[in-house]
C-alpha cells in the first residue's frame, strides 16, 4: 500500500516518470538492471533483505542509478550504514511531503541530500568504516561471537568453544544480525570485510571450558 501510494503520488507530480516498482533486493535489481532508472527510491527493510545489501550490488554493478532511502530508520548508524554502501540521499517518512519531494529533485539533480538536522549531527562524524564504531552497538558477548562467525565459526563449533548452549548462541547471532542490518552469515562476513575487520586476525577464542562434573 506505501509502495503503490508513494508511486501514485509520485506520477500524479509531472516530475517524475515512474518506470516500476519492486518489494525485494532481488525484484529491484532484476528491475534497475533492465529499465536503467535515473532514482531509486528504497525503504532499508525490504522482504528479502536490507536495502544496504542492494545499494552494494549497484555499487559493484558500477550502475548509474543514483539511490535515495526513505525509511523511518532514524539512527545514525543506519544512515552512516546506507551513505556508505552508496546512497546519494536519505530522508524520513515523516517528513513533509514537499521535502521528501525535494529530496529526490536533488538526488535526480546529481546532489547529495541529508535532513538539516541530519546533516548538522553527521557533519563531524566521519567513522569512515573503522571497525569500533559499529561493534559498539554490540555487547561484549556479541562482539565475541560475531568475530568467531566471521571467521567461519559455526554454532556448535562457537557454543563448545565458549561453553554456551546452542539456543543461547542462536539468540546472540539473532541479535547481531538485527543489529548490524543483515540476514545472513554470507551478508554478515560481506558486512565485516567492507568494513575493515580483519577476518584472518581477529581475536583467538577463548579455550573450551573444562567439562563439568
Amino acid at each position: 500500500m506505501v509502495r503503490d501510494g508513494l508511486a501514485n503520488l509520485l506520477a500524479s507530480t509531472g516530475r517524475f516518470q515512474v518506470v516500476g516498482t519492486a518489494a525485494t533486493v532481488k525484484g529491484a535489481l532484476v528491475l534497475i538492471r533492465t529499465v536503467a532508472p535515473d532514482v531509486l527510491v528504497a525503504d532499508l527493510s525490504l522482504e528479502d533483505g536490507n536495502a544496504i545489501e542492494l545499494l552494494r550490488a549497484l555499487k559493484r554493478d558500477g550502475h548509474g542509478t543514483r539511490a535515495l532511502i526513505l525509511t523511518g530508520f532514524r539512527d545514525d548508524f543506519s544512515v552512516s550504514e546506507a551513505l556508505r554502501a552508496g546512497a546519494a540521499g536519505y530522508v524520513f517518512k515523516h517528513q513533509p511531503t514537499s521535502e521528501i519531494l525535494g529530496a529526490i529533485d536533488k538526488v535526480a539533480a546529481g546532489e547529495r541530500y541529508l535532513p538539516p538536522a541530519l546533516a548538522a549531527r553527521l557533519r563531524d562524524d566521519d567513522s569512515g568504516g573503522v571497525e569500533g564504531s559499529f561493534l559498539e552497538r554490540l555487547t561484549r558477548r556479541e562482539r565475541e561471537i560475531f568475530h568467531l562467525v566471521v571467521r567461519g565459526g559455526g554454532t556448535k563449533t562457537i557454543a563448545r568453544d565458549l561453553g554456551l548452549s546452542l539456543k543461547t548462541v542462536d539468540t546472540h547471532r539473532t541479535n547481531i544480525n538485527r543489529k548490524l542490518g543483515v540476514r545472513t552469515t554470507a551478508a554478515l562476513i560481506r558486512f565485516a570485510a567492507a568494513h575493515g575487520v580483519d577476518l584472518e586476525g581477529a581475536s583467538a577464542p577463548p579455550a573450551p571450558h573444562p567439562p563439568r562434573g
